[in-house]
């Protein structure tokens, strides 16, 4: 409870270490908290683990494209847990990577954005000129010993794990049995995370990030206590809120927001993550089609409904989001309840990692949609401009009706 390693963490996070010990029941503040322990990780290590969370459900099946759950919820559960294993599997030929993970090529866009943001997290953990397309030996472990617990339905106690990351270090004392029993592990399972932490030691300050336990919680893998649940108010955009609209004048403006999902077109200056000029450049395009979109409908006396461009308003928060169809709705009220339709731009091919169900997810039966940057970037995207004009004038017209 006193170690002096999570006592140097976050103020929040050693308050809810504290919290899990000793059962305090000190408030937990829910407005603006910031996502990540910031002494933990750095700002692209920060966005590398949301998007590491989305992935980890795709790759044990509990997201993404329907057609290969079930293949990501059992390749490789015969397995043991060997890390040595692991590598031999990960660097031999492609046929004994296949053993390991499923060669489910809708992953390689997301795959691509996450190593953009961390690229230890490929294969060729960033020493090579190109990233690889599979993940990192250590990932791939990680994922394989997840597996083996949902098998058996059993859950870790994070807090626990946490408690005692020192262990999991070079020449670091083994922990007795009642320290395993809280952190629900085997022998055999500690020593395996242990080699896997020491191969990559970047792994341990991730489990520091409220996304990935958040993730773990919900797909059943950690245990609910007070750290998991901090993790589930923290692991949002809150910080990321705009303003409400001015809608003081008559006949209010429609605002329309345009959200960046798991892109790579951003990068880490002097600690913090900026949109690349390319995307400025594509927002700024995008909005200027809506726009025209809606002043080719004609003049607003001869159609009714139609909407003046000088009431149009844009939302565009440029810090990139982990934004798919299992949290849409959730991220939306945190970022921009606002808005009266959402534009979330993903990055190349991450929508092949998704399920987008056209029946629940996009407009007309949810005010959203999803673009690819490239269908932005070459001018592919004339339908979704007319999808977007035609929804934006029906929330006008049944704004005048009202």
């Amino acid at each position: 409870m006193n170690d002096p390693t999570v006592r140097r963490g976050m103020a929040v996070l050693a308050a809810v270490l504290l919290i899990t010990v000793a059962c305090s029941r000190a408030p937990v503040r829910h407005e603006r908290v910031e996502a990540v322990p910031a002494a933990q990780l750095t700002a692209s290590e920060q966005i590398a683990g949301e998007i590491m969370a989305y992935l980890m459900e795709v790759v044990l099946g509990k997201a993404g494209n329907l057609r290969m759950r079930q293949a990501w919820a059992t390749r490789g559960s015969d397995l043991p847990l060997d890390f040595s294993l692991v590598k031999n599997r990960m660097f031999g030929p492609v046929p004994l990577r296949a053993e390991l993970m499923v060669l489910d090529t809708n992953i390689l866009g997301l795959s691509e954005v996450l190593y953009h943001y961390d690229r230890r997290l490929n294969l060729f953990k960033g020493t090579g000129e190109q990233n690889s397309l599979y993940p990192c030996a250590e990932l791939m472990a990680i994922r394989l010993f997840l597996l083996h617990k949902i098998n058996r339905g059993e859950k870790v106690s994070m807090a626990a794990i946490i408690r005692a990351k020192t262990s999991f270090v070079p020449g670091s004392r083994h922990p007795r049995p009642v320290e395993l029993a809280e952190m629900n592990l085997t022998e055999k399972e500690f020593g395996f995370l242990k080699s896997v932490f020491q191969s990559e030691p970047a792994l341990l300050r991730y489990m520091h990030h409220p996304f990935l336990l958040s993730t773990l919680k919900r797909i059943g893998v950690a245990q609910q206590d007070t750290l998991t649940l901090l993790a589930d108010q923290m692991a949002n955009y809150r910080q990321l809120s705009t303003r409400a609209a001015d809608r003081s004048r008559e006949g209010p403006p429609v605002s329309i927001a345009i959200l960046p999902s798991m892109s790579a077109l951003f990068e880490a200056e002097n600690g913090t993550i900026v949109p690349s000029v390319e995307y400025r450049q594509l927002v700024e395009g995008l909005e200027q089609s809506i726009s025209t979109g809606i002043r080719q409908n004609g003049p607003e006396s001869a159609v009714p409904g139609t909407i003046p461009v000088s009431g149009l308003s844009f939302i565009s928060p440029f810090r990139p989001m982990v934004i798919h169809p299992g949290n849409a709705g959730r991220v939306i009220e945190n970022v921009c309840p606002q808005a009266d339709f959402v534009v979330i731009v993903l990055g190349k091919n991450v929508y092949r990692a998704m399920h987008i169900d056209p029946e629940n997810d996009i407009y007309p039966h949810a005010r959203r949609l999803y673009l690819d940057v490239s269908d932005i970037r070459y001018e592919q995207i004339n339908d979704d401009i007319q999808t977007i004009v035609d929804a934006v004038k029906s929330f006008k017209s049944n704004s005048i009706r009202g």
